[in-house]
């Protein structure tokens, strides 16, 4: 089991000091998993838009190439369209919070996302 967990660390864009963190927090188990879910998804933004000044989320055809790109995701379409249905959901829920703190969706920090689930 703690292989799995660190294998998955291994290959996930949250590192332990977020896994971490998202633990701490007195959430439910499930508003834990959405939080980690959007934590996830907002990481993949961030590395998707290297280069991206405005910080806004990328394109759809962005999605796609940073997908393209990993040979574990060609390898698994249906994995695919799954991450895109959760980016999509992201996405929505990143630029909302965004405009109410006033800040570009990719400037987000964990810590907003925390402090957006505990309120």
């Amino acid at each position: 089991m703690e292989s799995d967990l660190v294998d998955g660390l291994a290959n996930s864009p949250l590192g332990r000091e977020d896994i971490n963190l998202i633990g701490s927090t007195n959430l439910s188990v499930s508003e834990k998993h959405h939080l980690r879910m959007l934590a996830h998804c907002l990481a993949c933004f961030k590395s998707m838009s290297d280069g991206n000044q405005k910080g806004l989320i990328p394109s759809k055809e962005v999605w796609l190439e940073w997908c393209l790109n990993n040979p574990r995701m060609v390898e698994d379409d249906e994995f695919v369209q799954v991450l895109f249905e959760q980016f999509s959901g992201a996405a929505i829920q990143l630029e909302t919070l965004s405009a109410v703190l006033k800040v570009p969706p990719l400037d987000l920090t964990l810590r907003d996302l925390i402090d957006e689930y505990e309120k």
